[in-house]
């Protein structure tokens, strides 16, 4: 391993990378596990990373510091599997100042990131394709790759767009919807934000089949509904709330943006109010399609390219004139702030289905919990399973066994899964470089 760094060869500036780079902390790393029926050949892991790399280059990339500004850069150096049952600082001398990294352990695997790098799409498409190479290789069968990025076909530059680079175009006939003061949303007291504190991960198995026929007999959307249900118990566990539950959602604004391929961030929120509104007299269904079409009306396209003309070009400005690093990271951060109303929500969908997905047993979503006294709630579907993860570095189970009663309640089939614990270590993607 190499502990000194390297010049490494500067790229693009990184913009869409600009509320994590400019962080004077380091952040925590983004973790993705994935269980396996069967033990890990490390070998053939290593190997299905590299034919990943040559069909995602873009992957091992790193970033380097020139005057105040950061930019992606070419990263040679060999990018290695690792056999640990430990997380590892992604981005410094230990992963040779690589963005991502692989481990395994028995028949887990972890592909870890720093978020600045890219987000949960794009990791899950560097996570998708070393998969499938490893299984091909392992069952020695070409499987078809149902969209997943394979070293048969070509990289395009679509893959590396930085979302932030352009101007979008908005319509003049467009007004952006009236700003209206709201209240401020209800925080939950039992949760406590412990930024170096251990993560109590507690959740469920809803079975695919029944939740999504209930969602569409309410006429609504899985996101919707497991707001429903969280805000539910949340109600149940604090009758007397004084003010609105909302739920904030993380959405991926790549169709919005005509970025579908590209792996850097590209995110934006929407915000469900599912208590707290005039919409609470409504039966159950109704106000089930009635918040639907409150986040249908937030995923408006024209509405993303404003926001992203003025964060792009906020962000283009702020690289473009830095000077100094140090400097720009003493600036008010306020992604820091960010307030993620009564609980944070994240629909991750679900990874696309292969003839080799009955071999991967399962699937956890990692990360620190969102800011405040706030929920922060992970769901992913996987072989016929919504997986709902509750996090907290406190202890939630009031929450919990209320949430259990509402899925109880509503007459869905599901499974509570037993607690886990876990830490994650910081990234170290500034190690080494020459920052004064």
């Amino acid at each position: 391993m190499n502990t000194q760094r390297p010049n490494f060869k500067k790229k693009e500036m990184a913009f869409s990378a600009t509320p994590y780079v400019y962080l004077a902390p380091d952040i925590p790393v983004y973790t993705v596990e994935v269980s396996h029926r069967e033990e890990i050949d490390g070998d053939l892991l290593q190997r299905a990373m590299e034919r990943t790399l040559t069909r995602m280059p873009y992957a091992s990339d790193t970033f380097t510091v020139e005057h105040g500004a950061v930019y992606y850069a070419e990263n040679p150096l060999p990018m290695t599997v690792a056999h640990t049952d430990k997380i590892r600082r992604v981005g410094g001398s230990e992963t040779n100042w690589h963005m991502l990294d692989v481990t395994w352990d028995g028949n887990k695997t972890w592909f870890s990131m720093f978020h600045g790098f890219c987000d949960g799409q794009g990791l899950n498409s560097f996570i998708e394709s070393t998969l499938y190479h490893y299984y091909c290789m392992k069952d020695n069968t070409e499987y078809e790759s149902n969209g997943i990025r394979n070293d048969k076909s070509e990289m395009t530059e679509a893959e590396t767009f930085e979302p932030c680079s352009k101007t979008y175009e908005v319509s003049p006939e467009f007004k952006m919807p009236e700003r209206k003061e709201q209240p401020v949303p209800y925080h939950i007291p039992e949760i406590v934000f412990n930024p170096d504190g251990e993560v109590l991960e507690n959740g469920f198995h809803l079975r695919s089949d029944a939740f999504m026929a209930f969602v569409k007999g309410n006429g609504t959307s899985p996101a919707v509904m497991f707001s429903m249900l969280v805000g539910e118990a949340i109600l149940r566990v604090h009758p007397d709330a004084d003010a609105p539950i909302v739920a904030n959602a993380p959405v991926s604004v790549r169709r919005m943006l005509g970025c579908e391929e590209t792996f850097k961030n590209c995110s934006s929120r929407v915000t469900l109010p599912v208590h707290g509104t005039p919409m609470d007299a409504m039966p159950f269904a109704q106000r089930a399609a009635q918040l639907r079409s409150v986040l249908k009306m937030q995923m408006d396209t024209e509405l993303y390219h404003v926001q992203y003309n003025y964060l792009g070009g906020m962000y283009r400005k702020r690289m473009g004139e830095a000077t100094d690093y140090q400097e720009e990271i003493k600036k008010p951060a306020g992604f820091l702030g960010v307030c993620h109303d009564t609980f944070y929500i994240d629909y991750i969908g679900s990874m696309h289905k292969t003839a080799y997905s009955e071999q991967i047993t399962d699937v956890r979503f990692l990360c620190k919990p969102a800011l405040g006294n706030t929920l922060h709630i992970n769901i992913i579907e996987h072989n016929g399973s919504f997986r709902l993860t509750c996090l907290a570095c406190s202890d939630i189970t009031p929450i919990l066994d209320a949430l259990e009663q509402v899925i109880k309640d509503h007459e869905l089939p599901f499974e509570r899964t037993p607690e886990q614990r876990f830490s994650l270590p910081k990234t170290n993607w500034r190690d080494g470089m020459a920052l004064d």
